[in-house]
C-alpha cells in the first residue's frame, strides 16, 4: 500500500493555512498527510524528530524572517524539499529562495487548486534528481582525489632522482658543462621544481579532503615569517625583473598561529603574485593590526600585475579553478594554491580574500588571530567563584626516550599527546595554552587551570594516566613529566576581577611561562 506523501505546512496566518487544507483535501483520500505548525522553531523540532517529504514554509513567521527560515530549515534536514510560500510576488526574492536551496516559490492568492499538489511532486523529484547527482559528483570526486593521491605518491620517488641527478650536472660534479648545456639544465631544474610544487599542492588537498591538515598554532611572528618567504622567492622576482618590497608595522604583535602554515600561505600567495605581474612591475607584502578588529592581524600581498575581474574573487578560490584567459596559458598551474591558502587560513581562525590593488593589480588579503593571552584565559577567568582565587600554571614535558626521528615526527606525536591532554580538561576551568616555544630535545606546554595546588595536582594525574594507557605513546618511546606552580590572587570585587585582574593574571602567566623556558634553556646549555 502507498504511504502518503507527508507535508509539513509552517504557516501562521489562519486564513492561508484554511486554503491549503481546502486544496489538499479536494485531493484522493490517503494521498497527502498534512501537518500545520505556526512557527519555525516548531517545525525545526518536528523537522528533526518526524520524517517529512515535502515542506510548505511561509517566509514571514513570528519568530523567523525572509530567507534565514529556509537556512534554518535546511540546516535541519538539508534532504528534505522546501516549497517557500509568500504573498510577495518578487523575482529577485525568488532567486535568493532558490539559491538558498529552495525547490520551488509558490505566490500565496496565486495557487490553482490542482497546481499545488502538482508542486509538491515535481520539488520531491526534482530533490531526488538533485540529490543523486550529487552522490555521483562526490563519488567522482572521491575517485578521483584517491587517484591523484596514488600517483602523485608515486611520481615523487623518481622526480626526485631527476632531480638529484640535474642538480649533480649543474654543480659540475660529473664533470664540466658548458655554457649552452648549462642553461638547459637550468630549464631542466625549473620544470622539475615545478612538478614537484604541483606534486606537493595534490597531496596538499588530498591531506585536506581527509581531514589530515594538520595546524599547530603557537606564538608566531609575522616579521619571520614573511621575511622567509621573501628570502625565498626574491630570486624568481629578480630573474623576472621585479621588486619585492616589505611593509610592516614596527612592533608588530605576535599571531597565534602556525608558523609552518603561515610560511605556506605567504610562499604561495607573493609566488602568484610574481606570476601575474609583468616585468617591471612590484610585489609587495604588508603586514599589520586589522583596521576594523583590533585582536587581528592582516597580511596583504599587493601586485602591479593584472588583477582579478570582479566576478572572479570568490571564484580563485575554488578547488581547480583557474583564470579562463588565454594569455596567461604559460603560467598556470593546477589551480590549487589558493584553495590550500583558504583552508589554512580559515582553520586557524582567519580569513582570506581577493581585491583590487591601486594601479588595477591585484589584494590578496589575509586575517589572523593576534595571541593574547588576556584573550586566552579570560572564558575561565570570568567563570571563577567569589571564593575562588587561585589560578594555576601545570607544565607538561614532553620528552622522547630515543630522540626525535625528525621534525616531522616530533610534531606528529606533539600534536598527538595535545589531543590527549584536551580530553582531560574541564572546559570551563582550564586551557591548552597554544604552542609557545621549544625546550631543546623536549616540548614545553602549559595549562591554565582555575584550582588549587590539589586540583593541579588532580588532573596532572588524569593526564599522566591517560598518557601511560597511550599505545602511540609507548610505541614512539615518549616522557612525559608536570609539574605545577600556583598564582595567589587578591581578594578582589567581580567588577575588578574583570577589569584590571585579567591582564595582571595575564602577565603573570607570561612571567611564569618565560622563567619556566629560561630554566630549561639553562639545562640545556
Amino acid at each position: 500500500m502507498k504511504h502518503p506523501m507527508q507535508v509539513l505546512v509552517v504557516e501562521d496566518n489562519a486564513g492561508d493555512a484554511r486554503l491549503l487544507h481546502e486544496m489538499f483535501s479536494n485531493e484522493r483520500p490517503g494521498s497527502f498527510k498534512v501537518t500545520h505548525l505556526l512557527r519555525i522553531s516548531d517545525a525545526l523540532a518536528y523537522l528533526a524528530k518526524n520524517v517529512v517529504d515535502v515542506v510548505l514554509l511561509d517566509l514571514g513567521l513570528p519568530d523567523g524572517h525572509g530567507l534565514d527560515t529556509i537556512r534554518r530549515a535546511r540546516a535541519v534536514a538539508p534532504g528534505v524539499p522546501v516549497i517557500v510560500l509568500t504573498g510577495l510576488d518578487d523575482e529577485a526574492l525568488a532567486a535568493e529562495a532558490m539559491k538558498e536551496g529552495a525547490q520551488d516559490y509558490l505566490i500565496k492568492g496565486q495557487i490553482e487548486n490542482r497546481a499545488l499538489p502538482r508542486a509538491l511532486r515535481h520539488a520531491i523529484e526534482r530533490n531526488r534528481m538533485q540529490s543523486e547527482t550529487d552522490l555521483i559528483r562526490v563519488h567522482q570526486l572521491q575517485f578521483k582525489d584517491e587517484f591523484l593521491s596514488h600517483v602523485s605518491h608515486e611520481l615523487r620517488s623518481p622526480l626526485n632522482a631527476i632531480y638529484q641527478f640535474v642538480s649533480i650536472l649543474m654543480d659540475k660534479l660529473a664533470g664540466d658543462v658548458n655554457e649552452e648545456q648549462q642553461q638547459y639544465l637550468a630549464i631542466a631544474m625549473r620544470n622539475v621544481k615545478q612538478l614537484q610544487a604541483m606534486i606537493g599542492d595534490l597531496l596538499e588537498v588530498t591531506r585536506v579532503q581527509a581531514g589530515q591538515l594538520t595546524i599547530e598554532p603557537e606564538r608566531t611572528s609575522m616579521a619571520a615569517a614573511v621575511a622567509y618567504a621573501v628570502n625565498t622567492l626574491e630570486g624568481a622576482a629578480t630573474a623576472k625583473g621585479i621588486t619585492l618590497a616589505v611593509d610592516i608595522e614596527s612592533e608588530l604583535a605576535l599571531a597565534c598561529a602556525d608558523p609552518t602554515r603561515i610560511r605556506q600561505i605567504l610562499i604561495i600567495l607573493i609566488d602568484n603574485a610574481i606570476k601575474f605581474t609583468p616585468a617591471g612591475g612590484s610585489v609587495t607584502v604588508q603586514c599589520r593590526v586589522f583596521e576594523t578588529d583590533s585582536n587581528m592581524l592582516v597580511l596583504r600581498v599587493l601586485d602591479t600585475g593584472c588583477g582579478i575581474k570582479l566576478e572572479m574573487m570568490d571564484r580563485v578560490f575554488e578547488r581547480l579553478f583557474q583564470v579562463p584567459d588565454d594569455s596567461l596559458a604559460g603560467r598556470k598551474g593546477l589551480g590549487l594554491g589558493l584553495y590550500i591558502c583558504k583552508e589554512l587560513v580559515t582553520r586557524q581562525g582567519g580569513q582570506i580574500w581577493a581585491g583590487a590593488a591601486p594601479g588595477q593589480g591585484a589584494v590578496l588579503s589575509v586575517t589572523l588571530p593576534i595571541f593574547s593571552l588576556p584573550n586566552l584565559i579570560a572564558p575561565i577567568i570570568k567563570r571563577m567563584s567569589g571564593s575562588q582565587r587561585t589560578v594555576t600554571l601545570i607544565i607538561v614535558e614532553l620528552g622522547s626516550e630515543t630522540g626525535w626521528l625528525s621534525d616531522e615526527a616530533r610534531s606528529e606525536h606533539t600534536q598527538g599527546v595535545r589531543d590527549l591532554m584536551q580530553q582531560c580538561l574541564h572546559s570551563d576551568r582550564d586551557v591548552l595554552l597554544p604552542k609557545v616555544s621549544s625546550a631543546g630535545a623536549a616540548e614545553l606546554m602549559f595549562i591554565v587551570a582555575v584550582s588549587d595546588a590539589d586540583g593541579a595536582e588532580s588532573l596532572s594525574s588524569r593526564i599522566r594516566t591517560q598518557f601511560k594507557a597511550s599505545e602511540p605513546a609507548r610505541a614512539a618511546g615518549l616522557t612525559l613529566s608536570s609539574s605545577h606552580r600556583p598564582l595567589a590572587m587578591a581578594r578582589r570585587s567581580a567588577v575588578d576581577m574583570m577589569d584590571d585582574s585579567l591582564n595582571s593574571i595575564a602577565g603573570a602567566l607570561e612571567q611564569q611561562i618565560n622563567h619556566e623556558l629560561s630554566l630549561r634553556m639553562v639545562a640545556n646549555g
